[in-house]
């Protein structure tokens, strides 16, 4: 029997990988599937406010040539915790990091409609552009990473680093 209880699997692939929030303070809430966060070998999750405060989510692929994205949230955080913002990873942009030589990096929007995240590649809505993000990524040049696996962020200085755990197969 597949997740959702049915006997069709045909969806079954598309329904891992998503980060999964849990409210560790309500030992009877139900965790909550981020889909806008994007499907992905995420290896979790690293959460802050932008100065603006609006949620911002950094995750790392801890795979072979994947990558590093970030999630920043359409809403601002509101005063009265949890409960009074229980949306706010619903709804926002995701985008995958591109590095270039000269050491520079911009993130990139996964965005439906934007570039090539069309349908005439693979993409007939948003839903398809997250469920597809290391598609999306690849059509868009995202960096491909040597298993980006621990991000941290300097909450003084805003810079957020990512340990790459190795890539035997990126040659010499």
């Amino acid at each position: 029997m597949s997740a959702d209880g049915s006997d069709d699997y045909r969806n079954e692939m598309n329904g891992m990988g998503y980060i999964v929030e849990i409210d560790p303070s309500d030992a009877s809430s139900t965790p909550v599937k981020r889909t806008a966060l994007g499907r992905a070998a995420h290896e979790g999750a690293w959460v802050a406010l932008t100065r603006d405060q609006r949620a911002v989510v950094y995750s790392g692929e801890d795979a072979r040539f994947e990558y590093i994205y970030k999630f920043v949230s359409t809403g601002r955080m509101q005063a009265g915790g949890a409960k009074a913002n229980r949306e706010l990873l619903d709804h926002g942009t995701l985008y995958v990091a591109r590095f270039d030589a000269d050491g520079r990096g911009v993130w990139l929007p996964l965005v439906h409609g934007q570039g090539p995240l069309m349908p005439a590649n693979g993409f007939a809505d948003q839903g398809e552009v997250l469920i597809k993000a290391r598609q999306a990524s690849d059509l868009l040049g995202g960096t491909k990473m040597d298993r980006p696996e621990w991000l941290a962020i300097d909450e003084s200085s805003r810079w957020v680093y990512c340990t790459l755990t190795n890539n035997s197969q990126r040659g010499q």
